[in-house]
């Protein structure tokens, strides 16, 4: 693909290159990586962009002209908005980033500054006719090591997985539960969801029992029986106030 890619390239001649490349080329590789052995259902996202930039020149140096020369003026555009975006991340307590000046500076907003990790290789010339242009690409660079990111793993739960193990996880707690009642002389104590039909009537008898005197209070086996014994008394005293009878006012006593 990257081949591919890259052949479709525009190149063109001029005085200071034989096979000038008249376009920048962004070469985009996503990964999503899960493990195969957790069941947790995370996956991590990682975006790399690889970015071949075309210089900048100068048409008094190029010698341009026609569609080459309007290339050049393209190019060059297209790298002082760059420039522009560069300038803002490096500049401390800036809010806006025109990130949105040209199509590059947009592509490129995952690259530039926050949550990536930036690498810039700069070409600059040796010869000392080209010192100008050796001296505002090893600016640029400069301006590139001030940006600061601060990069961090991009993870995904899948919401179904997390149900999933969240599900075992409570399932393996009250097994546990079950096993240290079973070993301290507990083992009549359930955990299930619901109480059935037969144990919610012996609590309601139960708590009656205590309402009415009869017992001095009510055995505790669980958090759950302490739950479901108070929603007993709840429905009971919605039921006396509804009546209009006396065991309203001892239940509030």
């Amino acid at each position: 693909v990257h081949g591919e890619g890259n052949a479709n390239r525009a190149i063109a001649q001029h005085q200071l290159n034989a096979n000038s490349t008249r376009s920048h080329a962004v070469f985009t590789v996503w990964v999503s990586s899960r493990s195969r052995v957790e069941s947790e259902g995370r996956t991590v996202h990682s975006k790399l962009n690889c970015v071949d930039l075309a210089g900048s020149e100068r048409l008094s140096k190029t010698g341009s002209e026609g569609n080459i020369m309007k290339e050049a003026m393209y190019i060059n555009k297209s790298l002082s908005f760059l420039e522009q975006v560069v300038v803002a991340l490096a500049a401390p307590g800036r809010d806006h980033v025109p990130y949105r000046q040209s199509k590059l500076t947009n592509l490129l907003k995952d690259s530039l500054g926050g949550n990536c990790k930036t690498s810039m290789i700069a070409n600059v010339w040796a010869e000392e006719a080209h010192l100008e242009e050796t001296g505002a690409t090893l600016k640029f660079a400069a301006r590139m090591m001030r940006v600061t990111n601060e990069a961090s793993v991009n993870v995904t739960v899948d919401p179904e997985a997390q149900l999933r193990q969240m599900a075992k996880e409570v399932a393996d707690l009250k097994a546990e539960l079950q096993m240290q009642n079973q070993l301290h002389g507990k083992s009549h104590v359930t955990y299930n969801e619901e109480f059935t039909d037969d144990e919610k009537f012996a609590l309601q008898q139960h708590v009656r029992a205590f309402l009415d005197g009869r017992i001095p209070e009510p055995e505790v086996k669980s958090l759950r029986q302490v739950k479901e014994m108070f929603r007993i008394v709840r429905v009971l005293f919605e039921s006396e106030v509804a009546a209009g009878g006396s065991r309203a006012e001892t239940l509030t006593a």
